[in-house]
């Protein structure tokens, strides 16, 4: 099955710590090898974006795959600082839209921040303080704007 993969630079998982192998190679692990399906993008930024095979891959969690094994297949090089900002400003404007009290803050913190995002968890924190302002503006925005940003991030890298 293929799915996504964000990483820290040199291949690194940004939690984990676990350095994956050359593309093609199978990484194996018995805690299981996470890796997301395009709707949860968002939430899981890092500097380096993978596509990823995965051998025996079940469902962990809305969006989120685990699997015991899995290989790099390419770099999304796609993916820089470029579009890193381009995604912060697409999910503050999104936000600012109709914003009022607690949602107009979150939205004008996120339009604030989206100017110095970098292809790393910056971008994260962005569409974070973004989805806080949708669920500010009405109830399960949260969610809902999280699934945008996530949409918007892989039809703009073309996945």
């Amino acid at each position: 099955m293929k799915a996504l993969k964000f990483l820290r630079p040199g291949r690194v998982a940004p939690f984990a710590g676990v350095v994956w192998p050359e593309p093609g190679e199978w990484l194996e692990s018995d805690a299981g090898v996470h890796a997301v399906e395009r709707d949860a993008l968002a939430a899981w930024i890092a500097e380096e974006l993978w596509t990823v095979e995965l051998d025996g891959a079940a469902p962990l969690g809305r969006g989120v795959l685990v699997a015991p094994r899995a290989r790099l297949v390419a770099r999304v090089e796609a993916w820089t600082d470029e579009t890193a900002r381009a995604f912060a400003r697409a999910a503050a404007a999104q936000v600012r839209e109709g914003a009022a009290g607690r949602a107009a803050e979150y939205a004008a913190a996120a339009t604030a921040a989206a100017e110095t995002v970098r292809a790393d968890a910056s971008a994260t924190t962005v569409g974070y303080i973004a989805a806080q302002a949708a669920e500010a503006k009405a109830p399960g925005g949260f969610d809902a704007e999280r699934r945008r940003q996530s949409v918007w991030l892989a039809t703009r890298l073309g996945l």
